[in-house]
Parts: structure tokens; C-alpha cells; sequence
């Protein structure tokens, strides 16, 4: 595959990705009306889901298709995922290649509790760790600009 192919596959990847920061970043925000996740109403635990569902997108997003996309742009080993979260550390996106893998671990275990099970545990560490993705998605997106592997820069925040 040429690598104006590659680039192209990366950028679609981008701009997925930051899309879904996008819509990340909306459930955040109405996360902050909810005032008492004791006892949430069922319109609350609509926004909660929403918020897990759409955190969960974008850490998928991210590591297997950002990441691995990256690494297939410049021409790295793709079949090992520890080895494309490593090379997240190296480039600068996280300070330590764990937080990815603590992300995704928390992406599986979202998928297989039910919401309201350890609602006030599982709420916090997502929003944490949204808001980690956030950082993690504007690091990604100067990277690309200082190389200039997208022609079009779409800010997640501007979507």
C-alpha cells in the first residue's frame, strides 16, 4: 500500500476519533447537571449510560484504529497492541503507556456490568478518564499537525 494511502487511512481515523471526542465532551457536560447519583432518575441514568457507551467508542477508537493506523503510517509492526500503546508513551501522548491499557480494561468491564451496579465507582473513573482522553485526542491531533500527515486539521472541539 503506498503511503498517500496509509496517510489517508490515518486521517479518516482522525477524524473519527475526534468526533467522538466531540460527542465524549457533550456527555461531560451534561453529566454536571446530575446532582444526586444515589438515587439517579431514569432520565439520569440515560445520560450516565450515554456517557459510558460514548467513553467506551473512543478509547476503541483510539487504540484500535488511531493508534494502529499511526503506526501503519510509519511503517511500525501492527499486530501486537501492546506494542502500538508503547509507542503512544514514546510519541508523547500519555506519560505512561498504563493509563491506556487501565483504559481499556475499564472499557471491558463497562461492557459486561450492568449500569447501575457500582454506578458511583465506575462514574468517577470515567469521568477521569474521559477527560484524560480529551488530552490524550489534542496530543494526537498537534502530532499529526507537526507532521503534517492530514491535509485537513478538524479539531475534536470545533466539530
Amino acid at each position: 500500500m503506498k503511503i498517500e494511502e496509509r496517510r489517508e487511512i490515518f486521517c479518516e481515523n482522525l477524524k473519527l476519533f475526534n468526533k467522538s471526542i466531540f460527542w465524549l465532551k457533550k456527555s461531560l457536560q451534561r453529566i454536571k447537571s446530575i446532582e444526586n447519583f444515589e438515587k439517579p432518575t431514569e432520565e439520569q441514568l440515560e445520560i450516565i449510560e450515554t456517557l459510558m457507551s460514548r467513553y467506551s467508542r473512543a478509547v476503541d477508537i483510539l487504540i484500535n484504529k488511531v493508534l494502529r493506523s499511526l503506526d501503519y503510517l510509519e511503517l511500525e509492526e501492527t499486530h501486537r497492541r501492546l506494542d502500538v500503546v508503547i509507542r503512544a508513551e514514546k510519541r508523547g501522548f500519555v506519560k505512561d503507556y498504563n493509563i491506556l491499557i487501565e483504559m481499556k480494561d475499564l472499557r471491558n468491564e463497562l461492557a459486561h456490568e450492568y449500569l447501575e451496579e457500582r454506578l458511583k465507582d465506575r462514574l468517577g473513573e470515567v469521568m477521569s478518564k474521559s477527560w484524560e482522553l480529551v488530552k490524550i485526542a489534542d496530543k494526537i491531533n498537534c502530532y499529526a499537525q507537526e507532521y503534517k500527515y492530514c491535509k485537513e486539521y478538524i479539531s475534536p472541539t470545533v466539530l
